[in-house]
């Protein structure tokens, strides 16, 4: 097995030299130290939208002549949605709402005017920086405003049926265990509306087929309950946003697989981590923009991030992980098969002792003795890397091929019957 460096540990090529403690064992602790790090990969991917407000971005993304305008509150997981915005060229102001994402849509008439955008939140003015109205490509402005009275509503009001969704803060997290992956999902439950929603259906979803030792992590909120791989929160989500941290383990044999998941709300920015190792990968359709960070930028493990767009409720977050470390079944598949072997030699060469045609016999034998010497050969090589798939099978349904010749000629010579049987009898062959 080839050794691979991690970060200070050595770990071998189909798996870790010392294998991580399970989840249930690390407890707060190594809770303490995931989320940490992953605070680094959020403060990396995330930067302080405050320190963006009102300033202008091209976005090459969006339609020609496109403005966006987003308004949140203090944060990318409070959007402002149903709210007016202004677009101010000279004189003329144009108006539109925002949509449930906090965005609001504007068409410049003028590529190259001068114009601004504007809206008033919870009694307080925003304004973007002046910038000149886009030709080609779109402009995208960010408005930020205080945390406002979202978050101060009543909080012995009545629960209402309603909806709720994963903000763009949550993210599905991936590390690598010994033939194992352990599965994260960090998520946060964003409730828009001013008062308690009980979600219709309610807030369930369930573990991958096969995950084992579910756990609810150290800063999720107390009415997140697991049971098996029934995850689910009690009671209703209050105004603003609730945490729902849960972990599992998934186990693995060989170095592909696929993880299925459906969640309950919408997802509304898909966004995965995976922990890099070796040759890991992973693919997606969902996956729309993809990435790598070092060790160094998330103060822990090296990581391939992937994002897409919104994916609604009930629809599987489909990921296919390619490269794992793992422990190659062929030593156990060869040993049994060239067992196998041994074992039909074995009862050929004894139904066949002190047979005739002896010049054939040991024809026979010499070819048999080569054929598998040369089957053990092609498996090593396939093993090690040396031979293509294609010509290994080839290959190897020859070798396969013209031992069973040679095996059903030995038994043949072996049904004929010895000679020298007859003769010492005195008889003559019927």
């Amino acid at each position: 097995m080839t050794g691979v460096a991690r970060g200070n540990k050595r770990y071998a090529g189909n798996g870790r030299s010392n294998p991580p403690r399970p989840l249930r064992a690390r407890g707060r602790a190594g809770a303490g130290v995931l989320l940490l790090g992953l605070a680094a990969v959020s403060a990396l991917a995330q930067p302080d939208p405050r320190q963006m407000s009102g300033i202008p971005r091209p976005d090459p993304n969006l339609s020609d002549g496109a403005i966006t305008v987003r308004v949140i509150r203090d944060s990318f997981a409070d959007n402002v949605a149903g709210h007016v915005v202004e677009l101010r060229a000279g004189d003329r102001v144009s108006t539109a709402d925002t949509d449930a994402e906090g965005r609001a849509t504007f068409l410049s008439l003028n590529p190259g005017e001068q114009v601004t955008v504007a809206t008033e939140l919870d009694g307080a003015a925003l304004e973007s920086l002046p910038f000149a109205a886009p030709g080609r490509g779109g402009v995208a402005v960010l408005l930020v405003g205080a945390a406002g009275n979202v978050g101060d509503a009543d909080p012995r009001a009545a629960a209402r049926p309603g909806r709720v969704t994963l903000s763009r803060e949550s993210r599905i997290l991936l590390e690598l265990g010994e033939e194992q992956i352990e599965v994260y999902y960090l998520l946060d439950v964003f409730n828009q509306a001013a008062w308690p929603v009980e979600p219709d259906p309610p807030f369930e979803f369930r573990l991958p087929p096969g995950a084992q030792a579910g756990t609810v992590l150290p800063g999720s909120t107390p009415r997140t309950l697991i049971d098996g791989p029934r995850v689910w929160v009690q009671g209703a989500f209050e105004p603003g946003v609730t945490p729902v941290q849960v972990a599992g383990i998934l186990p693995y044999s060989g170095g592909s697989l696929v993880l299925s998941q459906a969640f309950p709300a919408d997802f509304d920015q898909f966004l995965v981590f995976v922990e890099k190792w070796g040759t890991v990968d992973v693919a997606s359709a969902q996956i729309e923009r993809r990435g790598e960070m070092t060790a160094a930028e998330t103060g822990r493990s090296a990581l391939i991030w992937g994002a897409g767009r919104r994916v609604p409720a009930g629809q599987p977050v489909v990921l296919e992980l390619s490269g794992l470390p793992h422990h190659s079944g062929w030593p156990r598949i060869i040993a049994l098969s060239l067992s196998g072997l041994v074992a039909a030699l074995g009862i050929v060469g004894s139904v066949g002792a002190g047979g005739g045609g002896g010049a054939d016999r040991e024809a026979l034998e010499r070819r048999r003795e080569k054929l598998f010497t040369e089957l053990v050969k092609v498996e090593r090589q396939h093993r090690q890397g040396r031979i293509g798939a294609t010509r290994y099978g080839t290959r190897r349904a020859e070798l396969i091929d013209e031992l069973q010749a040679v095996l059903r000629d030995l038994d043949d010579l072996a049904v004929a019957g010895p000679p020298t049987a007859v003769r010492l009898s005195g008889q003559a062959p019927a």
